[in-house]
Formats: structure tokens, sequence, C-alpha cells
């Protein structure tokens, strides 16, 4: 069984990786609302490309936030005895 330090060790840091990506994106949108302000009025193309870009880069970080629960859970689910993902489990047909 986990040692009560590991576990919390584990917690501080995914909440310290959880805090690390939201300063990131605070700082991108920080750098969107500054480019926003610096349009030429009536430019829809550069706001055009400053959106996609902007929802681009969420979708980014959505892939990345799923990638990491995916492994979050695979990692932890490994450890539990009697666990098995379920491409293993399934029966081969033979």
């Amino acid at each position: 069984m986990p040692d009560a330090n590991d576990v919390n060790k584990l917690q501080e840091q995914i909440f310290e990786l959880v805090r690390t990506s939201q300063q990131a994106i605070i700082d991108a949108g920080r750098t969107f609302t500054e480019r926003v302000s610096t349009l030429t009025p009536g430019d829809t193309a550069q706001l055009d490309d400053l959106i996609d870009n902007a929802f681009d880069m969420t979708e980014r970080v959505l892939e990345s936030q799923r990638d990491f629960a995916k492994r979050i859970v695979e990692t932890v689910t490994s450890q539990i005895p009697g666990t098995e993902k379920q491409d293993d489990a399934a029966p081969d047909g033979d």
C-alpha cells in the first residue's frame, strides 16, 4: 500500500502541474488581449487570424489535458491489483 507521504507528494506534483498550465493559459489570454488592442479598426483579416490562432491553441490545450487525464487514470489503475486494460482483458477468440 502506498505511503501517505508518497500520495501527498504525488498530489502536490499534480497540483503544481495544473497551476503551471493555468498560468500558461492566463499568459496566452493576456497576449491575445494585447494583440487585439493593436489591431487597426476594420482590419478583419488580422482579427480572423487572431481568432483562428486562439481556437487552435485552445484545441491543443484540451487535447493535452485529455491525454494527461488518460495517463493519470492509466497510471493509477495499473497500480490497483486485479485491474487490466480493456484491450488486454478481451478474449482472443481462440
